[in-house]
This record gives C-alpha cells, structure tokens and sequence, in this order.
C-alpha cells in the first residue's frame, strides 16, 4: 500500500489549527510533498467588470497572503517546506472544486467550519460542495483534532455489494499504517419501523435481515485482514451508531463515504453531510470510482 505522495491543504484563515498540524504531520509521516492553497474572500466591493484591465490585489488580500505566508515559515521542520499559493475570490464555492485537479493531490484536508441546517440542506458552504465535488479522498479536521491520529474507524453500508465499500477499507488502512494507528471497522444497520413495531412477531425477519447484512460485512473484513476483536456489527440508526462508536473506541478520524448504496441513499447521505457540519472527530470522506 503506497502511502500519500502529494497533500492539499485548503486555508482559508491565516491562523494556526488542527488542520495545519494534521497535514503537516502526515506529509512529514508519508514522505508527501504538502501544498497549501490559501482562499481568500475580499471584503471590498469590485466592479470588475468596468475594470479595463485585472484588478490588482486588495489590501485585505495582501495581508491574507502574506501573514499565511509568515505562519507556514513559522511552522517547526518536518521534511520539504510546503508549498504555498494564495487565491482571492469572491465565491470558493466556483474556485476551489475546480483548483483540486491542478494539483493532483492523494489527500485534500480541510478544517472543519460547520454549517447551519440551511447551508446543509440547500449544500451553499464551502465544507458541502467539497463534500459532493471533489473526486480526492477529503478529510475535515475539527479545532480539537490531534495532529496525528492514533485510531481510524471506517463505517461501511452492506446494503448492498459496492466497491465503495472496498475503497473505504483501503483509505483507512492508509491511514491507519502512516499513522501507525489502530483500525476498526464498523457497519450500522437499521431495522424496518415494522419489524421494531412488534419484535416478537417480526423476531424471525429480522434475524433473517441481520444475518443476510452481517455475511457481507465478515466477508468485507475478512478481504482486508481485520481481525474479529476490531469489527463491529450494530443496529441502530447510523448517525448515532456511528458516534457511539467514536466515543466508546476514541477514534480520531471516521472515514463514511460521500456516496453510499442506492436503496439507503439519502439516509446515509444525510449521515455523512450531518457528521461533516458536527464532527465529533476527524472525517474521512471518500467517493466512489467513476462508474462504479
């Protein structure tokens, strides 16, 4: 397994944080070369389109570059300074999607700013258009994060067989190994409202159901080497499985992915997106192959 080669990190605030140490300390761990892309949003008002030619810098955005400039130089040496470019744009929602692929990066990271309900439904922040546009492997870093994480918890959907799911392994086992880590694998299952209506008649469906969900996911871990101490099968619904879990076995990245299965769509969906706006820990986000 390769580790990570190339590192993007997305800034958009010349100050210090979880985020910055998690890069920085992943590109040191891996041998990566680390960029970092600084988006800055002017305050001013630009009328640029009676502007005969491209506008210089505002003042606000000189500052931005070079106090970021300052901080990365501040950061103590671990392996090849990181890169640095410092954009302005008055909507990073259009810009940085589309600046990812300049980069060929292996791992974006980003901080984790959070978003109202609003901005989560309607998907207008920054934190959610990365989530549905980028096709890298994405990780947002809450302001609480160790710069290096000691345990990596990957929640997987067998609902139904998905490569996604085999992709998902596989970046936590990345992880995991550049971190020195521990990894544990986790599938959360919700019963029909139906049967939960009377377990004791529904009691033989729902053994049926749970045994045709749990055959996949021994399957899946037994593919990847996991051993059975370090798998965990649990009903419930998965946002709160999920951050049962996190507390119980004190993970420091969660890897979801950004796509899951058809049939559970806008459930897990809506799990991956409401762990990304409320992260009880670092997230991993993945997505699936193109045509897959």
């Amino acid at each position: 397994m390769s580790p990570y080669r190339r590192i993007l990190l997305i800034m958009t605030k010349a100050q210090a944080n979880a985020a910055l140490d998690r890069a920085m300390a992943l590109a040191a761990a891996s041998g990566a070369s680390l960029h970092v892309l600084g988006i800055h949003e002017p305050g001013e008002l630009r009328l640029r389109h009676e502007l005969p030619t491209p506008p210089l810098p505002c003042v606000s955005s000189v500052h931005f570059s070079t106090a970021l400039k300052a901080l990365l130089d501040e950061q103590p040496a671990r392996g090849a300074r990181p890169g640095f470019e410092a954009v302005e744009t008055s909507d990073p929602r259009d810009l940085v999607p589309a600046c990812i692929p300049r980069y060929a990066p292996d791992l974006v990271i980003k901080d984790c700013s959070g978003c109202s309900l609003i901005d989560q439904r309607a998907r207008t922040s920054l934190d959610q258009v990365l989530l549905h546009g980028s096709e890298v492997p994405l990780m947002f870093v809450p302001a609480n994060a160790p710069a290096m994480p000691a345990s990596v918890l990957v929640a997987v959907d067998v609902s139904h067989a998905s490569p996604l799911n085999d992709a998902m392994v596989m970046a936590g086992q990345q992880l995991a190994t550049q971190c020195q880590g521990q990894l544990n694998l986790l599938s959360a299952y919700d019963l029909p409202i139906a049967m939960l209506a009377n377990p004791d008649l529904a009691g033989p469906w729902a053994d049926e159901l749970r045994e045709s969900l749990q055959l996949p996911f021994d399957a899946l871990a037994d593919a990847h080497g996991i051993a059975h101490n370090h798998r965990f099968f649990s009903e419930g619904a998965p946002l709160r499985v999920i951050k049962s879990h996190v507390a119980a076995l004190g993970a420091d990245v969660v890897v979801v992915g950004a796509v899951q299965a058809r049939r559970w769509a806008k459930l897990i969906g809506d799990t991956t997106e409401r762990l990304v706006s409320h992260a009880p820990c670092s997230i991993l986000t993945i997505r699936p192959a193109p045509g897959s």
